[in-house]
Order: structure tokens, then C-alpha cells, then sequence
């Protein structure tokens, strides 16, 4: 049994997850088989791979190699049987061929029926044939109960292989005085500095998928940002610095 202090966190939903993660760790010594989590976010991956105690245990699988929410799998001995990632995957066919189906309208109707969303993966717009991942245990439920998405009739069928689609970038390049987040935020979503700053402490705002709550935090190249309900960007280079010193920053926003 490993012990654990706040030197990884203070948060009290982490810390239990960071007891399940040990919890599953141990029966998966006494089993002597491969464990999986439910799928996690990116800010939970990250802390999980932080932890010491974890580290060479640790595996974090999503159904594809890009995969945004993944599972936790853990080995805690090299010749443990391998076991199959325990995922399905659906894809939608909306019986209108016009239909245009989104991420909140598959989510939101997964969330209807009930299912928490730790047992679901990422969701992959594709028009009228969106693509989730699920835990495996609850997909039998839901490929007999959602038959509706939004106001469109809808059928399941499993598949192998996500089809992936290259998301749409906006590229733009904002003036600002300093690499703080704030400054970023405010630039990219439009918004007073004050209002900016404001929505940070907040903790609606995400770096690298870590909730960030410090308005100076400093913000490097390749930093993605999430803004809760006002999307992502992701940060490029400082091309340029004006005659007062202020900073030329590319940002690719997400759209």
C-alpha cells in the first residue's frame, strides 16, 4: 500500500483518484492480471504520471494514438497476460442524410441515459456519422437504448478503426505585454484584461489541460489553452516585439 502526502495534491476529487489508482494497483498484484480505470481527462492522466510511486506501472491507452481521454492501465509485473483494451467503439448513422450531429448532442444524449461521463472516451465529429469510445461494460446499455440524438433518429454500429479528421485551426496573431495568462486569455477570447484575470482565478481556465488559477502563470510556445465555454488555443512563437516592447504572439485558435 502506498502512502500518500500533498506533495501531489490538495484537491480532494484527486486525491481519490490517486487512492483508486493505488487501490487498483494493489488488486492488481494480488490478481495477478492487467487492471483498467475508467477514462480519464488530460489533467487527471498528468497527475497520475507525475506520482513516483506510480511510475514504470503506468499506461494511458484511448482506443487511438491521439486519443484526448484514455484509460489508466496497469501492470504491476512484466509477464502479467496481455488483455484486451476493454473499449467499444460506436458509430452513429442519423436516419436524415442533412443531419448535422455535434459533440454536446452525442454527449448530452449519453448523459440523458444516465452514463457518468468517466465511462465515455472521445467523441469524433464527423457530420452526420459522429464516432465515441465507451467503456465496454455499458455498451450493450447503449446500443440498445440510444436510438435519438437531438431531434434525429439514430443507429449504432460498432467499429475497429476511428476515423480520425484534422480539426480547423484559426490562425491569428495578437499584441500583448507579457507571456501572462491573462494577457494571452484576454487576446485570444476577446475580453478585457480585468475580465480576463477575473474568469482565471475563477479556475475555468485550463493550461496543458491543468486548471491554472494564477494570472501570471507564464505561458510558453506550445502551451494549449482551454477557456470553459469559449473553446482552446494553441500558443505559436513571439514573432515580433514592438517599439514599446510589446509582444507579437501567434495563436492557433480551435474552431
Amino acid at each position: 500500500m502506498i502512502h500518500f502526502t500533498d506533495k501531489y495534491t490538495n484537491d480532494k476529487d484527486q486525491k481519490l483518484l490517486l487512492r483508486k489508482i493505488n487501490d487498483l494497483i494493489t488488486l492488481s498484484r494480488k490478481q495477478y492480471s492487467v487492471m483498467y480505470s475508467p477514462f480519464l481527462d488530460p489533467a487527471q492522466q498528468t497527475l497520475l504520471l507525475s506520482v513516483e510511486e506510480f511510475r514504470g506501472l503506468l499506461r494511458m491507452e484511448g482506443g487511438y494514438e491521439d486519443a484526448e481521454r484514455r484509460l489508466c492501465r496497469i501492470q504491476t509485473d512484466e509477464y502479467q497476460t496481455e488483455t484486451p483494451l476493454p473499449i467499444s467503439l460506436f458509430t452513429v448513422s442519423a436516419s436524415m442524410k442533412e443531419a448535422v450531429i455535434s459533440h454536446r448532442d452525442v454527449l448530452g444524449s449519453l448523459m440523458g441515459l444516465g452514463i457518468r461521463r468517466e465511462m465515455i472516451g472521445d467523441i469524433l465529429p464527423n457530420g452526420n456519422c459522429p464516432q465515441f469510445f465507451c467503456m465496454e461494460e455499458i455498451a450493450a446499455y447503449i446500443e440498445m437504448n440510444l436510438t435519438k440524438i437531438g431531434r434525429y433518429s439514430v443507429s449504432l454500429s460498432r467499429t475497429e478503426t476511428a476515423a480520425l479528421y484534422e480539426p480547423k485551426y484559426e490562425p491569428k496573431t495578437v499584441n500583448v505585454s507579457a507571456m501572462r495568462l491573462d494577457c494571452i486569455c484576454a487576446e485570444a477570447f476577446g475580453l478585457s484584461r480585468t475580465k480576463a484575470a477575473d474568469a482565471v482565478r475563477k479556475g475555468v481556465v485550463s493550461v496543458n489541460w491543468v486548471l491554472c488559477t494564477d494570472t501570471s502563470h507564464e505561458v510558453k510556445s506550445g502551451d494549449k489553452i482551454s477557456f470553459r465555454g469559449k473553446g482552446k488555443v494553441e500558443v505559436g512563437d513571439v514573432s515580433g516585439v514592438s517599439k514599446k516592447g510589446r509582444l507579437f504572439v501567434e495563436l492557433r485558435k480551435k474552431v
